[in-house]
This record gives structure tokens, sequence and C-alpha cells, in this order.
């Protein structure tokens, strides 16, 4: 009996080694050109179910290992080599041509070289053979056009030796590049819609309100579900353009029910119903979402008869956001937001922060508007007031 059990242990044992192996990713880099401080990394995908060991770094050797139990999109940014950023006075613009791109997987195993000798951007795309492939295509077209897109720009907010006529010429070279990037990457949707590339590629759009969500209906429609339907960009794509539809003006206020909040009770916004409600998507990072706060506040003593306030906070932390609530007296209702149907953000398909949805009192969208402006509060004053 003893040593059944002892087999039936060490059955249990190598399953788990191996499932645990399965999740591992190991890539080694070869990359001529480069001695970097450091090397940042990125994940884009699930939230926080991937992770990686340090960087022990060779100049350009060194190996990015760790674990992920699906499908991510990684991006890696090389400290110490400021000829990839685009300066402007102390900041600089964050460009995609200025990291690395790549996607990777449980078991994902390849080496990428590359030169970078005399290159102003990453110009490196991994290849092995799949997905890493198809994205390559992507970027191979795209970051070139981005990185002289991000030269123009810098040389016309730097340059003060610039005359008119040389500023609208640059203007309009950077409107070309624009339009040029634009035309790829929907080219690249339209040839390649059945790929991790393309869907990261939707959702990165959408964000950046590059592509309305009825544009993309066509592109998802070819995507293979049975292949692709659990992963994250597939989620987040259709929960996106769900929620356009959900959340448009002249629509019912999609469900908003959790226990994300300060002091851990559910909070249902049907609870809210009779007066009107602004429901604003902020975070504590968000310089224009924190200075817009005293505002709301005084907005919300204003007409407390009338009007409620829901806050939707995209921010990690619960603790950070708790300390924030106090230290900030925001005593209005706020939650955070969380993944699958608790995702506010896809749900009300939100683009930007801070985004502002105004809610009648029997739950119609009535508004919505992104950015923190004074024109918000005078047009809510025109439907409060009617």
């Amino acid at each position: 009996m003893k040593k059944s059990i002892s087999v039936i242990l060490s059955l249990l044992i190598c399953l788990g080694l191996t499932a645990q192996n399965e999740s591992n990713f190991e890539v080694k880099f070869n990359i001529q050109g480069v001695n970097p401080k450091s090397v940042y990394v990125t994940f884009f995908g699930e939230k926080e179910v991937a992770t990686n060991e340090p960087i022990v770094l060779n100049k350009g050797e060194f190996v990015f290992k760790g674990k992920t139990p699906v499908p991510v999109v990684a991006r890696l940014s090389f400290s110490g080599e400021d000829r990839f950023l685009k300066r402007v006075g102390n900041g600089y613009i964050p460009y995609k041509c200025g990291s690395l791109w790549m996607i990777v997987y449980p078991g994902a195993g390849f080496t990428v070289e590359g030169s970078l000798e005399g290159k102003d951007f990453i110009d490196i795309y991994p290849l092995d053979g799949g997905e890493n492939n198809t994205f390559a295509e992507l970027n191979k077209r795209m970051m070139p056009l981005t990185n002289s897109l991000g030269n123009s720009v810098v040389e016309l907010r730097t340059n003060i030796s610039l005359d008119d006529n040389q500023k609208k010429e640059l203007e309009k070279k950077g409107e070309e590049y624009n339009k040029e990037i634009e035309n790829v990457k929907r080219d690249f949707l339209a040839n390649n819609p059945n790929s991790l590339a393309a869907l990261w590629l939707m959702e990165d759009m959408l964000i950046r309100s590059e592509i309305k969500p009825e544009e993309i209906v066509p592109f998802m429609q070819k995507v293979d579900f049975k292949k692709y339907g659990s992963n994250y960009f597939y989620r987040a794509v259709k929960d996106r353009i769900d929620g356009s539809f959900a959340s448009a003006v002249g629509k019912q206020c999609p469900q908003i029910i959790t226990d994300a909040t300060p002091d851990g009770s559910i909070f249902n916004i049907e609870s809210m119903r009779g007066k009107f409600v602004i429901i604003d998507f902020w975070g504590t990072w968000c310089g224009p979402c924190v200075a817009g706060i005293p505002n709301m506040k005084a907005f919300q003593k204003k007409h407390a008869d009338k009007l409620n306030i829901l806050g939707i906070s995209n921010d990690r932390s619960m603790d950070l956001w708790k300390a924030f609530l106090v230290k900030n007296d925001m005593s209005y209702q706020n939650i955070l937001i969380g993944k699958g149907d608790k995702d506010f953000v896809s749900k009300f398909n939100v683009q930007g922060f801070p985004t502002k949805i105004l809610i009648s009192p029997e739950g119609k969208i009535l508004y919505r508007d992104s950015g923190e402006n004074e024109e918000f509060y005078s047009k809510i004053e025109e439907f409060i007031s009617k």
C-alpha cells in the first residue's frame, strides 16, 4: 500500500513538473551593435499571468525566459540606448519602433539574431516559424515608417532654426507617414486576420481610436474561433465591439455589479437609479484625471439632489487606490475594474482617460466625452436643468 501511495505521489509530482515546464518560455538573443544597461519587459494580454526572470546582460547577448500559461505579446526596451528614443526636451515620445516586439507562449524556444549597428530604432523582428513570423510581417513594414514619423516630429519640435516653409514640409511628411502606417495596418488586417498579431493590432487600434468598432467586424468574422476564441485579445476586441454598441448614446447603461469597492461590499449601479449618474473612468496614474477631481467633487456637491458620481478606476493596486481615495476625500462611490464581465473599460469601449458618461435617472446613456474640459460640465448642466 505504501509503495502504491509513493508511486501515485511520484506521478502527481511529475505531472505537476510537466505542467510547470510546459508553461516555460526561453528566447535567446544575440544582437550586435548594442550595449544596454538593462532590458525592461512589458507584457500585453492576459493581465498578470506572464512572468520573466531577471535578464543578465553581456552586451547584446542575453536570455529572456519566464512562464506564461497563455500566449502574450512582450515589449523589450533597452535602457541606456538613448539613440532609440525620440527625445523632446526632458522627455521622449514613446513610439513603438523604440522597442523590440514579439509573442511568447507556453513552450516557446527560439533564437533572435541581428544587428543594430548605426540604427536609430530597433530594426529587429523575431522569427519562430509560427505566430512571430506573422507578427514580423507587420512590424517590418510598420516600424521603419514609425521611425521616420518620429524623426520628423522630433525635428519639427526641436529645430528652432526651421522657417515656415520647412515646418509645413515636415508637417506634410508627418501626415504622409501617418497615412502610410494606417494603410499598412489595415492591409495587414485584411490579409492576416486569423493571427495573434492581428488580434493584438485590432485591440491596439481600437484603444487608440484609429479604427471604428464596426470596421473591425469583417476582420473578426475571419478569425478561427476554435483556435483563438479563448485568447485575451480575441475576447478584448469582441468586448470592445459589443461595448461600442451597448454603451452608445441612447442605449440602456450596461450592467455594473462588483465587489471591487473600497470596503468590499457589493455595488450595483441599479442602486443609483432615480438620479443622473456621471460615470468617470479614471486612474491614479492619469494626470488629467487627477487634476479634474476637484471639479468633479464641486459639481457633485452643487447638484447633490439630482446627481450621483461613480468613479471607475483602471488601477492595479487596491491598497494604493484606497489610500488615494482617502487622501483626496473622494467620498462618492468608486470601484475598480476587473476581468471578464467586470472589465468595464472594454464593456464601455473606453479609449482614453478620463472618459465621462452621463446616465439618465432611468438608466439611459445621454452623453459621453473624453478628456478633462469645462465644456463637459456645461453640457451636463443642460441635461440636468431640462
